[in-house]
């Protein structure tokens, strides 16, 4: 349980996604009434990635790194307090650490975490696999990965919530009902059911089509509960025949949030959270967050 004094923390490094995210950061402490702290993570010497055999390495001055890096968080800072208009207190630090370590850190007393995503397709991959990646796998608590701006509430947006017929649902729920409360929309709730996954071919038409019924009856009873406990919440539900990511992603287009569980586990659908939301981390094209689910 994250405590209350706990901020919303959103790691940033100068670039325009940086800045995507503390504009999804900022909304989201104000939501919550909590403070902001942005991190900026540097190395010293600088990550230069592989460098040619005999190239003469540039000098750096470590005080020149430093003031670099502090120039990254007062920018991020200003942007920070210009949206927040002084509704909430926003604080930044450049740490000195590999990125993911250094978020890592910081999750630990964070009720999220925030990172941004370049969305440059095969080169964004490989950088969401070394900070989205490794962070949302085993941050301390949930992790908002801004793949793309969030849809506005009165456009009718619903936060979608990628549920797998498991207990661990309930985590990815809760997150999702709390977030649609603060932010004054609806919740999607989805649930993928893909025909590999689901049973072997032998199957007959009826066996199949009573594990759909047995999945809708579970959906629909488990969103009962939701609904009763945030009637401000409008609710709407999807049953898939599709692959979890495919599925997601094409549901959670131009909508508030994604929300999915941060580690492997099967049951009703025969998906696997774990690892879809790698999958979905580098697709979607809204926000995506992360929840811790267990083991």
């Amino acid at each position: 349980m994250w405590q209350e004094q706990y901020p919303v923390v959103v790691g940033v490094d100068g670039t325009e996604a940086s800045a995507l995210a503390v504009r999804w950061a900022v909304r989201e402490a104000v939501a919550r009434h909590r403070r902001l702290r942005v991190v900026h993570a540097y190395s010293w010497p600088p990550a230069l990635g592989p460098v040619p055999m005999y190239t003469e390495l540039p000098e750096y001055d470590p005080k020149e790194v430093r003031l670099a890096a502090e120039r990254v968080v007062d920018d991020s800072v200003r942007l920070a307090r210009e949206l927040a208009d002084d509704r909430i207190e926003v604080t930044g630090g450049a740490v000195e650490g590999h990125r993911v370590s250094v978020l890592l850190t910081e999750s630990a007393q964070a009720e999220v975490v925030v990172v941004g995503s370049r969305r440059l397709h095969a080169v964004g991959s490989a950088m969401l696999g070394s900070v989205g990646a490794g962070l949302t796998a085993r941050a301390a608590g949930p992790t908002v990965v801004v793949r793309g701006p969030a849809g506005e509430a009165a456009e009718g947006t619903s936060v979608i919530a990628g549920v797998d017929g498991g207990e661990r649902s309930a985590t990815v729920l809760r997150y999702a009902f709390e977030h649609a409360s603060r932010h004054r929309v609806g919740v999607r709730a989805v649930l993928c059911r893909h025909p590999r996954m689901v049973g072997p071919a032998r199957w007959t038409a009826a066996a199949a089509e009573q594990a759909r019924v047995r999945a809708a009856s579970w959906l629909a009873e488990v969103l009962a509960g939701w609904e009763q406990k945030y009637p401000d919440v409008p609710v709407s539900r999807a049953l898939l025949d599709d692959h979890p990511v495919s599925g997601l992603v094409a549901e959670s287009a131009a909508q508030q949030l994604l929300v999915v569980g941060g580690h492997r586990r099967h049951a009703v659908a025969g998906s696997l959270l774990g690892s879809v939301s790698q999958g979905v981390l580098h697709h979607a094209d809204c926000p995506v967050a992360v929840v811790p689910t267990g083991d």
